[in-house]
């Protein structure tokens, strides 16, 4: 008798706590200023994406207000690079920065138990006894984490998503633009990412930010800020970029960013690793789907680890993994990537009170 009170009293908890810690009635309209035309592909695909997936009552967005929540911490990644892959991957976590601490706590106990030290966990290293054998608890952790991981892979085949498609000067003017206002010092492959990653990210910090929050924005090395110098004209592209979707009246009091530290911060790592996992894994899923069925396809050992943890929301953590790619006809198409497991482990349903109610 007394573990069935324990057990419906633990629930009761948990389902008030999961509540507290989703957003009820999201406003999912940022793109009213301007004709929704207007605006870059990859902010109408997000938009419409999120949408689509509301309707359906599918969508559990994170309320990063609760508990008196007063920072966001934004932690992205990136994929798809090399020539083999045919999906470019971003990946971007948003997060009460003050809830970090919990998740900390328990990265130290799998650190401990796997005998990790400070060893990054990324993607490039599931090969590696330690990094495998961790994998499950690393992101069954990263389940109890308030926030969203969102996804978006792109057609390697579409070229821009800030102009038209069949206009091969859009990313030369894109670069000199960039250039006019003092922010250039890329070619222009690297300021169509750089754009492709800074709307994401300024979009999503607009969509589940508010008023007074402070932003840190932690960003991988890659080419898009690979020096210092560029850095800093990342972030001056972001502070005006979120300029065009935050909602009226809103500011953010303090917008900093960082590149993984050195000394190396374990804590902040740990998070960026989520985005890195996500992205290296959906990249090489993406890529083997093109020429493979969808039951032939084979993963890296561990990355079939990370689509089985992305086929549900976790209590804090909320996910989603969308598309843009060219159909049959040579057109954009968006679509959501919605996993679902053979042989589903046995969970504990909690329920989110219905947002409309």
């Amino acid at each position: 008798m007394s573990d069935q009170v324990h057990s419906e009293e633990y629930y009761k908890k948990l389902t008030e706590h999961a509540n507290k810690l989703a957003l009820k009635k999201p406003d999912l309209n940022l793109l009213r200023n301007q004709p929704t035309g207007e605006y870059p592909i990859m902010a109408q695909a997000l938009e419409t994406l999120l949408q689509e997936r509301n309707a359906k009552r599918l969508l559990v967005l994170p309320n990063l207000t609760a508990f008196s929540n007063d920072a966001l911490g934004v932690f992205s990644d990136y994929s798809g690079e090399d020539h083999s892959a045919s999906y470019l991957t971003y990946s971007v976590l948003v997060c009460g920065y003050r809830y970090t601490g919990a998740f900390s706590e328990r990265m130290k106990g799998v650190r401990k138990t796997y005998k990790l030290g400070d060893k990054e966990i990324a993607f490039k290293d599931f090969r590696m006894g330690q990094i495998q054998a961790s994998l499950g608890d690393y992101l069954d952790a990263a389940n109890w984490l308030p926030g969203f991981l969102c996804t978006m892979a792109v057609d390697k085949r579409i070229p821009t998503l800030f102009g038209p498609l069949n206009d091969p000067s859009v990313p030369d003017m894109l670069a000199k633009i960039l250039e006019d206002v003092g922010l250039g010092g890329r070619g222009s492959r690297e300021v169509e990412k750089l754009l492709r990653i800074v709307h994401m990210v300024a979009y999503l910090i607009a969509l589940l930010g508010v008023d007074g929050q402070k932003i840190l924005w932690m960003s991988d090395h890659d080419a898009t800020c690979a020096n210092p110098k560029q850095h800093e004209s990342m972030m001056a592209v972001l502070q005006r970029v979120l300029a065009i979707y935050s909602r009226p009246g809103v500011t953010y009091p303090l917008l900093g960013g960082a590149l993984p530290f050195k000394p190396r911060s374990v804590e902040m790592n740990d998070l960026l690793s989520l985005s890195d996992v996500v992205a290296g894994s959906i990249a090489q899923y993406l890529t083997k789907s093109v020429t493979e069925r969808k039951e032939d396809i084979i993963l890296k050992p561990g990355a079939e680890k990370v689509v089985t943890f992305l086929a549900g929301d976790g209590v804090g953590l909320k996910k989603a993994v969308f598309l843009i790619r060219l159909n049959t006809e040579g057109n954009i198409e968006l679509a959501t990537m919605n996993f679902s497991l053979v042989n589903p482990p046995v969970r504990t349903f909690v329920p989110i009170y219905d947002r409309r109610s």
